[in-house]
């Protein structure tokens, strides 16, 4: 019986331990530009967060003014976390370019940034130092993972957020732990 109860909770334990983890923002609209806005807590490489937000209809989020940056930093950013942005100078250093061909005409760096630290930072993230201020990140030797914020210029289409895929999974998993429950209990009997 409580090799049967072990089978049933630990796919739960793990399951709600997943979900936590990687808890996402709520999706947010900035009512100036109609876009919307949501931050994924999965850490990954600034690049592979580009590929995600486009394989969701959305692009890594482009701040191109003052109240659009504070906008999106108070309502799913995260003090003390580095997130990546949708902004890059790996085409010519120091030549900054958002991601959607936007005009780079607004800025935010944090204090003696953007520094190119050991010949290689060339993406955006607002910084963890300085909320809501801007630090340029990745090396050529590291490619460090953060979260990320996805923006769309329209209303998107339902993404499962990563709460939603834990709830998936547990069931998933609730059932498989269920069915080899009953079939060990009915060659017991």
């Amino acid at each position: 019986m409580i090799g049967s109860l072990k089978v049933l909770l630990i796919p739960l334990f793990i399951t709600f331990t997943w979900q936590t983890a990687f808890a996402n923002s709520a999706r947010v609209q900035y009512s100036v530009n109609g876009h919307y806005y949501q931050r994924f807590d999965t850490l990954t490489t600034w690049s592979s967060a580009r590929t995600y937000c486009e394989g969701v209809g959305a692009h890594l989020a482009t701040l191109t003014s003052q109240g659009e940056n504070n906008f999106v930093f108070q309502n799913v950013g995260q003090q003390g976390v580095n997130i990546w942005l949708g902004g890059s100078d790996a085409n010519s250093e120091g030549n900054w370019q958002w991601i959607t061909g936007e005009p780079w005409s607004y800025t935010n760096w944090g204090p003696n940034q953007p520094d190119d630290y050991s010949s290689g930072q060339d993406y955006l993230c607002f910084w963890e130092n300085y909320a809501g201020q801007w630090d340029d990140q990745g090396l050529p030797l590291w490619d460090p993972a953060f979260a990320f914020i996805c923006e769309w210029e329209q209303q998107p289409t339902a993404v499962p957020t990563m709460g939603e895929w834990g709830m998936i999974i547990l069931i998933v998993l609730l059932g498989i732990g269920s069915v080899y429950y009953l079939r060990r209990r009915r060659l017991a009997i």
